[in-house]
Order: C-alpha cells, then structure tokens, then sequence
C-alpha cells in the first residue's frame, strides 16, 4: 500500500497573519498564472536572469503529478504561487515561491515555510530543501533567518555565469 499524496488537498487555510490578513492556498488557475507570469518576470532574480513571463506561466500550470502548484491568497486576492516536489531528499523541496510586491514583507512567507516545515514534520520528514540563486541576496536571507543553511552551490546549473545555492533546514535531530 502506498503512502497518501502529501499536499493533495485543493485548499489550505493557513493561521491569520500578525495583522490579521486571511492567508490561504487554493487551485491556481491559468489567468491568475498568466498574469503573475507577467508581474514575476519584471522581478528579481527572474529580470536579471532574462527569464522571460511565458516559462514561468508555463510552470505555474504545468500539472505535474505529485507536484502542486498552489495560488497564494492574501485576503481573497491571488498575490503569488508555491511549487512543492514533496519527496525529494528525504523531505519536500520547494520548487517555487514567488510573492507580489505587495504581499513581501508581511509574514507571508514565512507563514508559509512555517506551514511546509509543519506538514512535512507531519510526515515523519527529515528535511526541507529550496535552491536560490546567489543574485537573490534577499531570498538567501529570507531563507537563512528561517533556519536553512547553505549545503551545496553549483556553478553554471542555470546559466554559465551564476551560481546557484542549495539550502537545507534539517528537522529531523
């Protein structure tokens, strides 16, 4: 018998954040991944990298099995989207987290990595894992102040020039 799917639900109700704000995950549909497509090319890393809106709407909707794609809802209104390869490593790998502007720097994301540290804790996990690109100063301290240490880099994965890092938090002792 096989284990149960993990993050298989459609929805997820997270605790409210400190300012009271409802924060959700729910089906991401294609106009919402079109459209934060869009807003996350114009971002960093995925501006300096050239990368360009079509890619990313392409992952977001990608429907691969066993690998959720969810819509970030702040108060209703879809304000980024989530990535998770749930069994990778011996615990989740977070393929892809990316807020609009108006949702950083509130809680969101660490809400949500409070969430998956929870689920895979849940799960009996030993690990969380997440790459950042070493251009993404913010996402590294993001990632750092939330317990993940650097475990590997690799040179020229994504493109010849840059670096990418891969980051471990450990939660098995």
């Amino acid at each position: 018998m096989s284990a149960p799917a993990r993050y298989a639900a459609s929805s997820y109700a997270l605790p409210p954040l400190p300012d009271g704000a409802a924060l959700e995950l729910t089906s991401l549909d294609a106009s919402d991944a079109e459209r934060l497509g869009v807003v996350f090319a114009a971002m960093d890393p995925w501006r300096s990298y050239g990368y360009p809106a079509a890619p990313l709407q392409a992952m977001m909707t990608a429907n691969e099995p066993g690998i959720p794609c969810f819509a970030i809802r702040l108060d209703g209104n879809v304000v980024g989207a989530i990535l998770i390869q749930p069994l990778w490593l011996r615990g989740p790998y977070l393929r892809f987290l990316a807020l609009e502007p108006i949702a950083q720097n509130r809680g969101v994301g660490g809400a949500l990595l409070a969430w998956l540290e929870s689920e895979a804790r849940a799960a009996g996990e030993r690990n969380l894992w997440v790459v950042a690109s070493q251009i993404n100063t913010g996402g590294i301290r993001f990632y750092e102040r939330a317990g993940f240490h650097q475990a590997a880099a690799f040179d020229g994965l994504a493109y010849d020039d840059r670096v990418e890092l891969l980051f471990r938090k450990r939660l098995a002792d």
